[in-house]
């Protein structure tokens, strides 16, 4: 059984990959695109169904920074999806879409990581850590729909 916080990290962990990916590989971007399609989305809504919900009692405040964080992400993923992949504006797309999820992940990391450690209990962030996997399931499959 693995702890929430252990699942997340691997998830910022994965999606670093695919964006070090999609900046490095223009052979595998239209296959890598779909998969930061398809597991951003997921991630943030398993967050928000998860940990969010459970430090929302604890930490309005934060959890009310960090949506706002996954609205953001959410818009600027819709306005890099419309452009095609040859256009010379796509890299800095790709770029700044990058940078805004890398200070989302380092709040995470660096600061809500250590407040869910405080406020939650460690059979809550077990218990969280077994949910966590099945939100983006179906996540996954609400965005496929």
């Amino acid at each position: 059984m693995v702890q929430i916080l252990e699942l997340i990290r691997d998830d910022h962990d994965f999606i670093r990959n695919l964006f070090d990916e999609l900046e490095s590989n223009p052979d595998t971007r239209d296959i890598r695109c779909i998969t930061l399609r398809r597991e951003l989305p997921g991630h943030m809504d398993a967050e928000e169904a998860t940990l969010y919900a459970r430090l929302g009692g604890a930490k309005p405040e934060v959890v009310r920074q960090l949506m706002a964080d996954h609205t953001a992400i959410r818009e600027t993923l819709a306005r890099f999806e419309v452009i095609p992949l040859r256009d010379d504006a796509w890299l800095p797309a790709l770029a700044g879409l990058r940078e805004e999820i890398e200070a989302h992940f380092t709040l995470e990391e660096e600061d809500i990581f250590e407040r869910a450690e405080r406020y939650l209990d460690v059979n809550t962030l077990f218990e969280l850590g077994e949910v966590f996997p099945r939100e983006k399931v179906a996540a996954a499959r609400s965005a496929a729909m």
